[in-house]
C-alpha cells in the first residue's frame, strides 16, 4: 500500500512494467512519464522540422526552471547554482576554480566514491598538491580524525554527503564548523543524498556542492548541478570561459559582437551548448519531487527503510543501521553470505537493487510502497532458505 497522504497515485508518474519493484535509486532513477513525453515532443519537432516555439527559447526557459527547482530543493539562492553535465564536472569546476598552489593540502576520506578520488588525485598530480587520504576504520570519517588531520593546515576537504556503499550521512554542519575554524574549504558530493534527504545549504554553511540528476532526481545522464556559497571560505572563479558564459540576451543574430558582458551568476560557469534532452528530463523530474514535497519524500523513505530493517531482524542478511538517526539516509545496505548470488536472484525476480562492496544496497524513493519492501523481503527469505 502507498504511504504518502492524499489520493494521488505517485507511482503513476512512472511507467514500470508490471511485476517490477525498483529499489535502486542510488544507482539511477527511472524516467518520469512527463519527462519521456517532453523529450519525445522535442525529438519529433527536430526530426520533422515541425513549426512551433523556438527550441532555444524553450530550452533556456527549462534550464532556468530546472536550476530554480534544484535551488529550492537545497534551500539555495538560484543565482548560486550552475548547470553541469554530471557530478564530476561540478567537482572539477570547483577544485580548479580555487586557484590552489603547489604544496597546498587536500583531505579526502579513504572510503570515497571514485568521482571524488580521481578528481582530487588528478589536480594534486598536476598542481603539485599534497593529497592525504584520511582513515575511516568504521566506514566513515569521524570528527576526531578530521580535527587531528587539521592540526596541520589544509586547504580543502572533499567528501560525499552520503556514502555510496553504506548509506552513512555526514552532519555537514559539524564538518563545516570543524573545517572553517581552520580555514579549510568544504566541497561535498551530494548525489547520494539530494532528492531523498532534506538539505539546507545555508544552514550547513557548506562551501560548494555538486550533484548529478540521474539518481534521486529522476533526471538522466548528461544532467546535474553544482552550488557555490555566496561567501565561501575561499573564493572560487571559473577556470574556463566560453561563448554561453556571457550575456547574449538569448539572441544569437549578431555573434561578431565580442564585447558581451560576462554573467555574474551561475551562468558564467556554463561555457558551451547545453544537452537539450537531458535538461528536459532533469526539469520534469525535479518538478515531480517538488510537487510531492521534500519532507514527505523523506518521511516515506524513512518509513520504508525502517520497515525493511524490522522485517530482517532475525535474518542472515543484517541491515546496517547507524545509531544516530542524523547519520541515516535513503540508502540501506544488507550484509550476509553469498550476496552476489542473492543479488542475481532478486534481479531474476525483477526486484531491482544494487551490489556494492559485497553488500546488497537498497534505495527506495517516495513513490515506493510497503508492498514493495515486503516483496523484497520475500525474495530474500526465499534465497535464505537455500543457505
Amino acid at each position: 500500500m502507498p504511504l504518502l497522504s492524499g489520493t494521488r497515485d505517485w507511482k503513476a508518474e512512472f511507467e514500470f512494467d508490471p511485476g517490477h519493484v525498483f529499489l535502486n535509486h542510488a544507482a539511477f532513477g527511472p524516467v518520469t512519464k512527463r519527462g519521456r513525453l517532453a523529450v519525445e515532443s522535442l525529438m519529433q519537432r527536430w526530426g520533422r522540422l515541425t513549426p512551433g516555439a523556438d527550441v532555444d527559447d524553450e530550452t533556456f526557459a527549462m534550464l532556468e526552471s530546472a536550476k530554480s527547482r534544484f535551488a529550492r530543493l537545497i534551500d539555495a539562492d538560484p543565482t548560486r547554482v550552475a548547470f553541469a553535465p554530471n557530478t564530476s564536472y561540478g567537482i572539477n569546476a570547483v577544485l580548479w576554480g580555487l586557484n590552489l598552489q603547489r604544496g597546498e593540502r587536500i583531505l579526502l576520506p579513504e572510503v570515497e566514491f571514485p568521482a571524488l578520488v580521481y578528481a582530487v588525485k588528478g589536480i594534486s598530480r598536476q598542481l603539485g598538491l599534497e593529497f592525504e587520504s584520511l582513515p575511516c576504520p568504521n566506514g566513515f570519517l569521524t570528527a576526531g580524525t578530521l580535527e587531528r588531520a587539521l592540526s596541520r593546515p589544509a586547504s580543502v576537504l572533499a567528501l560525499s554527503w552520503v556514502q555510496y556503499f553504506n548509506g552513512y550521512r555526514y552532519d555537514l554542519s559539524e564538518i563545516v564548523r570543524i573545517c572553517h575554524e581552520k580555514r579549510c574549504f568544504v566541497l561535498a558530493d551530494g548525489i547520494q543524498g539530494v532528492g531523498a534527504v532534506p538539505l539546507d545549504v545555508h544552514e550547513t554553511g557548506v562551501d560548494a556542492l555538486a550533484c548529478g540528476a540521474q539518481k534521486w532526481l529522476f533526471g538522466q545522464t548528461g544532467s546535474g548541478f553544482f552550488y557555490i556559497a555566496p561567501n565561501p571560505i575561499r573564493s572560487v572563479e571559473p577556470l574556463q570561459s566560453g561563448w554561453l558564459g556571457v550575456d547574449w540576451g538569448y539572441r544569437f543574430g549578431n555573434l561578431k559582437n565580442w564585447e558581451q558582458r560576462e554573467y555574474e551568476d551561475g551562468r558564467r560557469w556554463e561555457v558551451g551548448t547545453y544537452p537539450f534532452f537531458s535538461i528536459r528530463f532533469a526539469e520534469t523530474g525535479l518538478a515531480v519531487l517538488e510537487e510531492c514535497g521534500k519532507q514527505q519524500v523523506w518521511q516515506n523513505v524513512q518509513t520504508l527503510r525502517e520497515r525493511l530493517a524490522s522485517h530482517l531482524t532475525d535474518s542472515a542478511y543484517r541491515p546496517v543501521v547507524f545509531s544516530d538517526e542524523g547519520n541515516r539516509s535513503g540508502i540501506m545496505v544488507l550484509e550476509g553470505p553469498r550476496t552476489s548470488e542473492l543479488h542475481s536472484q532478486l534481479r531474476e525476480q525483477h526486484i531491482h537493487t544494487a551490489l556494492r562492496e559485497n553488500r546488497i544496497r537498497v534505495a527506495p524513493h517516495f513513490y515506493n510502497s510497503e508492498d514493495d519492501i515486503d516483496t523484497l523481503v520475500h525474495g530474500i527469505r526465499q534465497f535464505e532458505a537455500t543457505l
